[in-house]
């Protein structure tokens, strides 16, 4: 039984390395089109004000694809070490069913819904102070 049980989680943690393989090439090809980065000069003040927009927005989207793909590099450096799927506050496995969804999960269920609520708690102390 354990051989099976042994086969199968082999198997499944192919899945997972696969998975996150595919996922650090998409985003190493975003990578290379930086062209939204480009500063261009405009006469016109809205068209100006327009680039400057978009270029912000395209920074935002770039620095959160980076901290993804160092997610994504620590996930599969993890599954070279043996220590995949293991929950970073709890210590706890993390379930087959959120690493499915998201194999670069680094906490639990119950650890990553602790961590968003003390977000949500530090974004409301900070609006509740402006």
């Amino acid at each position: 039984m354990s051989e099976k049980v042994t086969t199968m989680a082999r198997a499944q943690m192919k899945s997972w390395k696969a998975a996150l393989e595919l996922k650090l090439r998409e985003l190493t090809n975003l990578w290379q089109e930086r062209d939204e980065l480009y500063i261009e000069q405009h006469a016109d003040p809205a068209d100006q004000v327009q680039s400057s927009s978009d270029r912000d927005m395209a920074v935002l989207r770039f620095n959160q694809e980076t901290r993804l793909m160092h997610e994504v590099e620590s996930a599969l450096a993890k599954v070279e070490a043996g220590s995949f799927g293991i929950c970073e506050d709890c210590e706890e496995p993390i379930p087959q069913k959120p690493l499915d969804a998201i194999p670069w999960a680094r906490l639990c269920v119950k650890c990553q819904s602790k961590a968003e609520a003390a977000m949500e708690r530090e974004d409301t102390a900070f609006y509740d102070a402006a």
